[in-house]
């Protein structure tokens, strides 16, 4: 009887281990393009999770910062990111698990998220295409 117990923990472990790192787990593109409309005023945006920080970063318009990861199988990933343009800021999650099912897949456990910058607020789209992307927030002024 133990050794059915210790060899079915043994299973087990080994599953969580593949599942954790294959084909299992999706990957994901998190892109943020600034569409303002012109490089007066510098887009400044840090992103940043529970377990990677990326240092602020000015976006010249038409850039496309972006950033892969991989989920977790306990769908628990956060990305947020804080965005400051002159006098307005704005800071959100970019990622998590009710944003993932609204990205786009682009191939088999692949899967991109963008994020546009406009002057009157942050538009997300599944994928990069005209008409594909809906406002979800408007900037703060400090």
């Amino acid at each position: 009887m133990t050794k059915v117990i210790v060899l079915s923990l043994a299973i087990l472990i080994i599953f969580i281990q593949i599942t954790a790192n294959s084909a299992f787990t999706a990957v994901y593109s998190i892109h943020i393009i600034n569409a303002l409309s012109n490089n007066d005023v510098p887009l400044t945006v840090q992103c940043e999770s529970k377990k990677a920080d990326f240092e602020k970063r000015n976006i010249k318009v038409g850039d496309d910062f972006y950033f892969e990861f991989s989920g977790n199988v306990l769908d628990s990933t956060r990305f947020y990111c804080h965005y400051w343009w002159g006098s307005k800021n704005q800071f959100f999650d970019v990622f998590n698990k009710d944003i993932s099912p609204d990205c786009g897949k682009i191939s088999e456990n692949n899967y991109e998220c963008f994020w546009k910058v406009l002057g009157d607020g942050f538009y997300f789209g599944g994928h990069n295409f005209p008409g594909s992307y809906s406002k979800r927030f408007a900037w703060n002024n400090v």
